[in-house]
Protein backbone atom coordinates (compact mmCIF):
# COMPACT_ATOMS: atom_id res chain seq x y z
CA UNK A 1 0.00 0.00 0.00
CA UNK A 2 1.50 3.57 -0.67
CA UNK A 3 1.10 4.86 3.13
CA UNK A 4 3.00 1.97 4.11
CA UNK A 5 5.72 2.92 1.62
CA UNK A 6 5.88 6.40 2.65
CA UNK A 7 6.55 5.12 6.24
CA UNK A 8 9.09 2.78 5.17
CA UNK A 9 10.83 5.63 3.15
CA UNK A 10 10.88 8.06 6.44
CA UNK A 11 11.48 5.40 8.72
CA UNK A 12 15.17 4.38 6.61
CA UNK A 13 17.04 7.24 7.59
CA UNK A 14 16.89 6.52 11.60
CA UNK A 15 19.32 3.86 13.32
CA UNK A 16 16.93 1.94 15.24
CA UNK A 17 16.00 -1.55 16.70
CA UNK A 18 12.47 -3.41 17.41
CA UNK A 19 12.22 -4.82 20.39
CA UNK A 20 9.71 -6.70 22.27
CA UNK A 21 8.40 -6.37 25.38
CA UNK A 22 5.68 -9.24 27.57
CA UNK A 23 3.12 -7.39 29.22
CA UNK A 24 4.48 -7.81 32.65
CA UNK A 25 8.20 -5.49 32.00
CA UNK A 26 5.55 -3.41 29.37
CA UNK A 27 4.01 -0.64 31.70
CA UNK A 28 2.28 0.71 29.12
CA UNK A 29 0.51 -2.13 27.33
CA UNK A 30 -0.63 -1.54 23.63
CA UNK A 31 -2.80 -3.42 21.17
CA UNK A 32 0.17 -5.88 20.17
CA UNK A 33 0.98 -6.97 23.80
CA UNK A 34 -2.64 -7.60 24.40
CA UNK A 35 -3.16 -10.85 22.11
CA UNK A 36 -4.41 -13.65 23.81
CA UNK A 37 -2.15 -16.44 24.36
CA UNK A 38 -3.86 -20.06 23.34
CA UNK A 39 -2.49 -23.04 23.02
CA UNK A 40 -5.05 -24.07 20.35
CA UNK A 41 -3.63 -23.40 16.41
CA UNK A 42 -4.73 -20.32 14.96
CA UNK A 43 -6.11 -20.85 11.14
CA UNK A 44 -4.55 -17.62 9.14
CA UNK A 45 -6.80 -16.73 5.84
CA UNK A 46 -5.02 -15.33 2.70
CA UNK A 47 -7.46 -13.43 0.27
CA UNK A 48 -6.41 -13.83 -3.53
CA UNK A 49 -9.07 -12.25 -5.90
CA UNK A 50 -10.16 -14.41 -8.16
CA UNK A 51 -10.84 -13.87 -11.90
CA UNK A 52 -14.57 -14.89 -11.56
CA UNK A 53 -15.27 -11.39 -11.05
CA UNK A 54 -13.95 -10.55 -14.75
CA UNK A 55 -15.84 -13.62 -16.31
CA UNK A 56 -19.40 -12.78 -14.44
CA UNK A 57 -18.97 -8.65 -15.61
CA UNK A 58 -17.99 -9.95 -18.97
CA UNK A 59 -21.01 -12.05 -19.10
CA UNK A 60 -23.35 -8.99 -17.72
CA UNK A 61 -22.08 -6.99 -20.63
CA UNK A 62 -22.12 -9.03 -23.25
CA UNK A 63 -26.11 -9.39 -22.57
CA UNK A 64 -26.45 -5.57 -22.71
CA UNK A 65 -27.57 -3.81 -26.19
CA UNK A 66 -25.71 -0.67 -25.07
CA UNK A 67 -22.26 -2.06 -24.62
CA UNK A 68 -22.54 -4.58 -27.48
CA UNK A 69 -23.21 -1.21 -30.08
CA UNK A 70 -20.53 0.95 -28.27
CA UNK A 71 -18.03 -2.27 -28.99
CA UNK A 72 -18.95 -2.73 -32.58
CA UNK A 73 -18.53 1.12 -33.18
CA UNK A 74 -14.93 1.04 -31.43
CA UNK A 75 -14.34 -2.09 -34.00
CA UNK A 76 -15.65 -0.28 -36.62
CA UNK A 77 -14.36 3.42 -36.74
CA UNK A 78 -11.24 2.79 -34.09
CA UNK A 79 -10.17 6.98 -35.02
CA UNK A 80 -13.69 8.13 -33.66
CA UNK A 81 -13.12 6.65 -30.08
CA UNK A 82 -9.03 7.34 -30.09
CA UNK A 83 -8.93 6.71 -26.15
CA UNK A 84 -10.97 3.30 -26.31
CA UNK A 85 -10.26 -0.49 -27.36
CA UNK A 86 -10.98 -3.99 -27.11
CA UNK A 87 -9.33 -6.09 -24.73
CA UNK A 88 -10.25 -9.25 -23.85
CA UNK A 89 -14.19 -9.06 -24.62
CA UNK A 90 -13.84 -5.74 -22.64
CA UNK A 91 -14.15 -2.13 -23.79
CA UNK A 92 -11.13 -0.22 -21.74
CA UNK A 93 -11.19 3.64 -22.08
CA UNK A 94 -7.64 5.18 -20.93
CA UNK A 95 -6.44 1.55 -20.17
CA UNK A 96 -9.10 1.16 -17.78
CA UNK A 97 -12.28 -1.25 -17.74
CA UNK A 98 -15.30 0.99 -19.27
CA UNK A 99 -18.94 0.32 -16.84
CA UNK A 100 -22.45 1.13 -17.98
CA UNK A 101 -23.80 3.41 -16.24
CA UNK A 102 -26.21 1.51 -12.99
CA UNK A 103 -24.34 -1.37 -13.80
CA UNK A 104 -24.96 -4.37 -10.61
CA UNK A 105 -21.34 -4.51 -10.09
CA UNK A 106 -20.57 -0.98 -9.67
CA UNK A 107 -22.18 -1.23 -5.45
CA UNK A 108 -19.78 -4.10 -5.23
CA UNK A 109 -17.06 -2.35 -6.53
CA UNK A 110 -17.76 0.74 -4.23
CA UNK A 111 -17.98 -1.56 -1.13
CA UNK A 112 -14.42 -3.23 -2.45
CA UNK A 113 -12.50 -0.01 -2.80
CA UNK A 114 -14.07 1.64 0.17
CA UNK A 115 -15.57 -0.62 2.68
CA UNK A 116 -13.16 -3.75 2.56
CA UNK A 117 -11.10 -4.20 5.51
CA UNK A 118 -7.88 -3.99 3.25
CA UNK A 119 -9.36 -0.61 2.13
CA UNK A 120 -10.24 0.53 5.81
CA UNK A 121 -12.95 3.50 4.74
CA UNK A 122 -11.01 5.35 3.16
CA UNK A 123 -12.61 8.79 2.22
CA UNK A 124 -13.94 10.02 -1.40
CA UNK A 125 -11.02 11.31 -3.07
CA UNK A 126 -8.78 8.18 -2.13
CA UNK A 127 -11.90 5.77 -2.88
CA UNK A 128 -11.97 7.39 -6.36
CA UNK A 129 -8.12 7.21 -6.92
CA UNK A 130 -8.39 4.01 -6.42
CA UNK A 131 -11.17 3.22 -8.45
CA UNK A 132 -9.91 4.91 -11.42
CA UNK A 133 -6.81 3.47 -11.66
CA UNK A 134 -8.73 0.25 -12.72
CA UNK A 135 -12.24 1.33 -13.67
CA UNK A 136 -14.10 3.99 -15.69
CA UNK A 137 -18.00 4.91 -15.84
CA UNK A 138 -19.67 7.89 -16.39
CA UNK A 139 -21.00 9.83 -13.24
CA UNK A 140 -18.54 7.86 -11.04
CA UNK A 141 -17.54 11.03 -8.88
CA UNK A 142 -20.98 11.31 -8.08
CA UNK A 143 -21.61 7.32 -7.41
CA UNK A 144 -18.20 7.54 -4.94
CA UNK A 145 -19.38 10.89 -3.00
CA UNK A 146 -23.01 9.17 -2.22
CA UNK A 147 -21.46 5.84 -1.33
CA UNK A 148 -19.22 7.23 1.15
CA UNK A 149 -21.88 9.58 2.61
CA UNK A 150 -24.48 7.11 3.42
CA UNK A 151 -21.19 4.60 5.14
CA UNK A 152 -22.81 3.86 8.13
CA UNK A 153 -19.34 3.05 9.68
CA UNK A 154 -18.12 6.98 8.42
CA UNK A 155 -20.78 8.48 10.02
CA UNK A 156 -20.20 6.73 13.15
CA UNK A 157 -16.42 7.14 13.40
CA UNK A 158 -14.90 10.35 11.27
CA UNK A 159 -15.28 13.31 12.72
CA UNK A 160 -16.02 16.73 10.48
CA UNK A 161 -13.04 18.34 8.65
CA UNK A 162 -14.69 21.34 7.90
CA UNK A 163 -13.28 24.62 9.38
CA UNK A 164 -15.17 25.44 12.64
CA UNK A 165 -17.96 28.36 11.87
CA UNK A 166 -16.20 30.32 14.18
CA UNK A 167 -17.69 33.11 17.09
CA UNK A 168 -21.44 34.64 16.39
CA UNK A 169 -21.41 38.25 16.43
CA UNK A 170 -24.69 40.25 17.94
CA UNK A 171 -27.04 42.14 15.86
CA UNK A 172 -26.98 45.46 14.92
CA UNK A 173 -28.69 47.61 17.20
CA UNK A 174 -31.87 49.80 15.48
CA UNK A 175 -30.59 52.99 14.93
CA UNK A 176 -34.54 54.20 15.05
CA UNK A 177 -37.16 54.40 17.72
CA UNK A 178 -39.19 51.66 18.15
CA UNK A 179 -42.58 54.31 17.68
CA UNK A 180 -41.04 55.10 14.03
CA UNK A 181 -40.70 51.93 12.73
CA UNK A 182 -43.79 50.86 10.91
CA UNK A 183 -43.96 47.26 10.84
CA UNK A 184 -46.89 45.00 11.10
CA UNK A 185 -45.79 42.57 13.64
CA UNK A 186 -45.40 45.63 16.12
CA UNK A 187 -48.81 46.93 15.74
CA UNK A 188 -50.95 45.66 18.84
CA UNK A 189 -48.20 45.61 21.20
CA UNK A 190 -48.55 47.77 24.14
CA UNK A 191 -46.35 50.35 24.53
CA UNK A 192 -43.21 50.35 27.03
Amino acid sequence: MPEQQTYLAKLMGYDYSIQYRSSKLNSAADALSRIPKTTVGTMLLLSISSMTFLNELKNQLLQHPDFLKLRQEITQHPDKYPEYRIAQDLIMYQSRIWLLVGSPFIPTLLAEYHSSPIRGHIGITKTLARLSENFFWSGMLKDVKSFVAQCLDCQHTKYETKKLAGLLYPLPVPFRPWEDLSLDFIIGLPPF
